[in-house]
């Protein structure tokens, strides 16, 4: 008998150990699935996330709109008969830019005037980090605006946004006030505040800030006249951008 019983607890403690076994088993197997599930959760969530941003950047730099009257990117002051091209890069946050404008735009105008000079404007948002607001994008977005609805209120409005331009490192001007200069220069007040409102131009102003990177421009102001840069001694340097010019229109035969 006792042999029998010892047979019979040996059967029973190996079937005990067989069901724990398969219990650890199947523990293992529930985990490992759902580890994989989670995986592959975590997987579809950063898929989405990735699709999305690179949706969005596609977007940013793809699909939104051109304004009208730009060429090769820029706005061009004066008649395309010149025999001198000035070209102008700047950002309506670069304090430098202001500076350059302040002292050079009325001999620039008086060289637009006489005939003798075009300047092609190539305004960009390379300064969006300069402000709490993205104001380079913001401000050159509303320029795109007033260029593409009312385009003789074009300079004037650049004009304005260099004499109005907020400091670095705070808000920039704000989106009504953008509007209200874009007014101040004659433009359509109802197209701007659509085209502010909706950022319809954000895209193009992407697109061209890159173009110029493409083109070697690292910094703003840079000056160029018939496509050699002027190394000016400072911002409001005018004696330096007049040598250039009058050289040029030497060379012209001018």
């Amino acid at each position: 008998m006792a042999s029998g019983s010892s047979t019979r607890d040996a059967r029973q403690a190996k079937a005990a150990q067989m069901r724990a076994a398969a219990a650890k088993a199947e523990a293992r197997r529930r985990t490992l699935l759902v580890s994989g599930v989670v995986l592959a959760l975590v997987v579809v969530v950063v898929g989405v996330f990735v699709v999305v941003n690179t949706t969005r950047r596609d977007n940013a730099t793809s699909s939104a709109a051109n304004p009208a009257n730009i060429t090769d990117n820029a706005f061009v002051d004066g008649e395309s008969s010149a025999p001198v091209t000035i070209t102008v890069y700047e950002d309506f946050q670069c304090p430098y830019c202001a500076q350059f404008e302040a002292a050079n735009r009325t001999q620039m105008a008086q060289w637009v005037k006489d005939g003798d000079v075009k300047v092609e404007y190539h305004p960009i948002a390379f300064l969006d980090k300069a402000s709490t607001d993205e104001y380079s994008t913001r401000s050159l977005n509303a320029f795109g605006a007033v260029v593409n609805s009312s385009p003789d209120a074009a300079l004037d409005f650049h004009n304005l946004l260099f004499e109005n331009q907020p400091a670095e490192g705070g808000a920039g001007l704000s989106d009504d006030q953008l509007v209200a200069y874009a007014k101040e220069a004659g433009a359509d007040e109802a197209a701007v505040r659509t085209a502010v409102d909706e950022a319809t131009y954000e895209g193009w102003t992407k697109r061209v800030t890159e173009a110029s990177s493409k083109a070697g421009v690292t910094g703003t102001p840079t000056i160029m006249v018939d496509g050699q840069t002027v190394n000016l001694t400072a911002a409001d340097d005018t004696a330096t951008l007049a040598t250039a010019v009058q050289n040029a229109l030497d060379a012209a035969g001018k």
